[in-house]
């Protein structure tokens, strides 16, 4: 158990280097996208996010569109039988919906390796009159090219965005405690701030413990120091 940590170099290469997307960041950035989108001469009917990640950028984009229509569609390495698949897979499809006249855009949060929204507009290809895709950020190690980005990282790194932070920061506080084996909530935040480069409040934290431990998989005892259960 580390209740006091004397050297953060030990954590440097445990945890990837990170950035933080704020709500401002991510309004400016699809705007900027809705604008090369429009300037390129594209138009779309309907726009389908690609749950979960895309849906709050599919949401912000049509209005910017100022469109009515949207669907989902959701990929995961678990497919309805709870296996696991190296290689994404349709989750949920398409609802019983004809898009056969309709010109779509696809939109996803992050491309990293490309898989998802490769198997995506495979999916989607015959299904639709004319097809294009946009990712609000794509990885340099992306297989797959999309006709719109807003944000293209030359250097890999985890994207902190709005929607999935909480969920991020539960794994990376869980392994925070299984190195450590058990440490304070100030201990956590200098952990991720130092080797993820990014800006932690404590509020943050002690939502995902509060959450951990709703669960029943962390512990705080009487020196307040955190474990896993």
């Amino acid at each position: 158990m580390v209740t006091e940590i004397e050297s953060l170099e030990i954590f440097d290469k445990k945890f990837p280097k990170g950035i933080r997307l704020c709500w401002e960041d991510i309004e400016e950035a699809l705007w900027e996208m809705y604008t090369s989108i429009i300037t390129s001469g594209f138009d779309p009917d309907v726009i389908i996010g690609v749950a979960r990640g895309g849906l709050v950028p599919a949401r912000i984009l049509l209005d910017y569109f100022h469109k009515k229509y949207i669907c989902t569609v959701q990929m995961g390495h678990w497919d309805k039988t709870s296996d696991f698949s190296e290689q994404p897979v349709m989750v949920y499809p398409l609802p019983e919906v004809d898009l056969t006249r309709q010109k779509v855009l696809v939109v996803d949060d992050i491309c990293d390796e490309g898989h998802t929204m490769g198997q995506v507009m495979k999916y989607l290809g015959d299904k639709v009159k004319e097809l294009r895709s946009s990712v609000l950020v794509c990885k340099s190690e992306s297989s797959f090219v999309p006709d719109y980005c807003a944000r293209r990282l030359k250097e890999w790194c985890w994207v902190f965005l709005p929607w999935s932070q909480h969920e991020d920061l539960i794994s990376f506080v869980e392994r925070i405690l299984q190195i450590t084996g058990g440490t304070k909530v100030e201990n956590i935040i200098r952990i991720l701030e130092h080797s993820m480069h990014i800006d932690i409040g404590l509020p943050e934290v002690e939502r995902v413990l509060f959450d951990m431990k709703h669960a029943g998989e962390v512990s705080e005892d009487s020196d307040r120091v955190w474990t896993l259960i």
